[in-house]
């Protein structure tokens, strides 16, 4: 009689249960991919809760109520950016036009540079950059739509960060609060401890990528002023934006300010704007970096390099400045993950080192009972001492 074939360990239980999760897996991913324009929002207005948090907290240190406290850090946030809207912004469309104007006549200006001409002579990099201004001009009015609709997305981008940012420092306490309250007790003050780290980094983080970035577009917009290049204030404002990317933000600030005031107001006025930026790249990078980010992100540049490429990647211009706070915060989890292996492994090397010395020990014995033991253990055939002889004379 033939044996039974062998019976399948996968019962349709299995079957039903990894193709259900397969079915909810992919479900997930494809809400979240719907709704990552309302998750990067969400984002944003958490690195910007964190960023406000200090001035939240300080406010409650000096008995002012939460709420109370809120209100002002954000009342005085949006006074600034409504007074910076209604004072600089009228000149700061005003110029920016006349730069996009005059654009055709910069280069040609830099055209005649000899650096640039060897450029020419090799790329025609200046050629190709002409062409495509004047090309994108005569269009310009029928995207009128288009700014329309991209500024109206704007705005509402705008007033959801904003919201959702007031919303995280009113009720974002009692949340955290109700989330701990899943984490089993014996790892609860852990967690928090972890948490609050996380919180520090990224928020002293953002923070401080705002303070230097401002000081930046300050120094800027102060330097051409006085110089006389009449494009100041885009070139400040550009100047602040491109700081907050990190390494390569405030060189291509840099390129485009220094070039502009080459091509602007002379040469004197470029090397003396290009004297300015380095200097001030010197201060920036030996005082305001370690002054202000000095407890937040120690990250390799290799490693913060390789996180803004793949940022960049995955959302554009968003996951570029949003990929350093989402890596410091990664980067604290796998910090403590580290010091509580490093912690079992040094736990495990000494109670090893003490098995190994209770074994040796059993081994050996203890040196006083070895030697009664020898003392004791007689050849075979030997004569017993005699009576008294082991006590000695009397």
């Amino acid at each position: 009689m033939a044996p039974a074939p062998p019976r399948s360990q996968v019962t349709p239980r299995t079957v039903w249960t990894v193709g259900l999760n397969l079915l909810a897996l992919a479900a997930l991913v494809l809400t979240l991919h719907a709704a990552r324009t309302v998750l990067g929002w969400a984002l944003v207005a958490l690195f910007l809760a964190l960023a406000a948090h200090p001035a939240v907290a300080w406010l409650e240190r000096h008995r002012v109520p939460r709420g109370l406290a809120v209100a002002l850090v954000l009342l005085a946030a949006l006074g600034l950016v409504a007074a910076t809207l209604f004072t600089l912004v009228p000149m700061l469309v005003d110029q920016g036009q006349q730069l996009v104007a005059a654009g055709p006549e910069l280069l040609e200006r830099l055209r005649h540079t000899r650096a640039v001409q060897w450029g020419e002579e090799h790329f025609h990099l200046l050629e190709r950059a002409q062409a495509e201004l004047r090309s994108r001009a005569p269009r310009a009015a029928g995207r009128a739509v288009g700014l329309a609709t991209g500024a109206l997305e704007g705005l509402a981008a705008l007033v959801s960060v904003v919201v959702l940012t007031l919303f995280m420092l009113l009720f974002g306490p009692a949340l955290y609060g109700r989330a701990l309250a899943w984490v089993p007790p014996q790892r609860r003050a852990h967690t928090r401890a972890l948490l609050g780290r996380m919180r520090h980094a990224v928020g002293g983080y953002v923070a401080g990528t705002c303070v230097v970035a401002m000081v930046a577009g300050a120094v800027t917009t102060v330097a051409l002023l006085l110089l006389g290049v009449p494009y100041y204030l885009p070139l400040g404002l550009s100047m602040v934006l491109l700081s907050i990317v990190p390494f390569v933000g405030s060189l291509l600030g840099g390129i485009l300010v220094v070039g502009t005031t080459f091509a602007t107001a002379g040469t004197h006025a470029g090397l003396i704007s290009a004297g300015v930026f380095l200097g001030y790249q010197q201060v920036e990078n030996h005082l305001l970096q370690p002054l202000v980010q000095r407890h937040t992100l120690h990250m390799n540049p290799l490693v913060t390099a390789l996180v803004m490429l793949v940022g960049t990647a995955l959302a554009g211009v968003l996951g570029t400045l949003l990929a350093l706070p989402v890596a410091g915060a990664v980067q604290v989890l796998l910090q403590d993950a580290l010091a509580r292996r490093e912690a079992r492994w040094r736990q495990a090397g000494v109670q090893g080192r003490l098995e190994a010395a209770a074994r040796e020990r059993e081994a050996t014995g203890p040196p006083e009972v070895a030697g009664v033991r020898d003392a004791g253990a007689r050849p075979p055939g030997a004569a017993l001492p005699a009576a008294g002889a082991e006590h000695g004379p009397h």
